[in-house]
Order: C-alpha cells, then structure tokens, then sequence
C-alpha cells in the first residue's frame, strides 16, 4: 500500500497492529503528524518531552523508533523509516 496523504491512512488501526506487533503500549493523543512520501516515513508525536528524548529501535522487521522521555519514561513519539513495508509487515489494509 502506498500512502500518499495522511488521509490514507488509519492511525487507530495501525497504531493498534503496531502495539499488538511489538507488545507495547502507545498512547492515544496525537499532537502531531508528519509524513514524508518521498523518503516513506511517519513521524506520529504524541507529546513534548520535558527534557532529552531517547529513541530505542522497537521488534519490528522495518525501522520503526520508539522515542522516550529520559526523565519519565514517557512515549513521546514513534518514527516509522519504510512505512510502506511496515504497513504490509502488520496486513494492513485502509
């Protein structure tokens, strides 16, 4: 599948799959979205860290970065490199 507008594209489902897939749990409130057709990646921020932000590569065959805030373990953000195999990683259908 290839998404060429955010609108493509559920969020809840994949976010659903992506949790199921790599045994974690991601927040709900996003405050932003970024996509990049170009370079096939997602960049899904679900809040502003309060100081450094690490990221840590998540179980998944496709780059998919899960990043925290150090201070509280928080999820911060997820960014997806390879979207579309990801998207065909999880079965996934729009």
């Amino acid at each position: 599948m290839s998404v060429t507008s955010l609108l493509d594209l559920d969020l809840k489902v994949l976010l659903d799959r992506l949790e199921s897939r790599a045994g974690l749990k991601l927040p709900r409130r996003v405050i932003e979205v970024y996509l990049d057709e170009k370079h096939d990646l997602l960049f899904i921020r679900f809040k502003e860290p309060r100081g450094v932000e690490v990221g840590e590569p998540l179980a998944t065959n496709t780059i998919v970065t899960l990043f925290t805030d150090e201070e509280s373990s928080e999820v911060t953000a997820i960014e997806i490199v390879g979207l579309s195999g990801l998207l065909k990683e999880l079965r996934f259908e729009s």
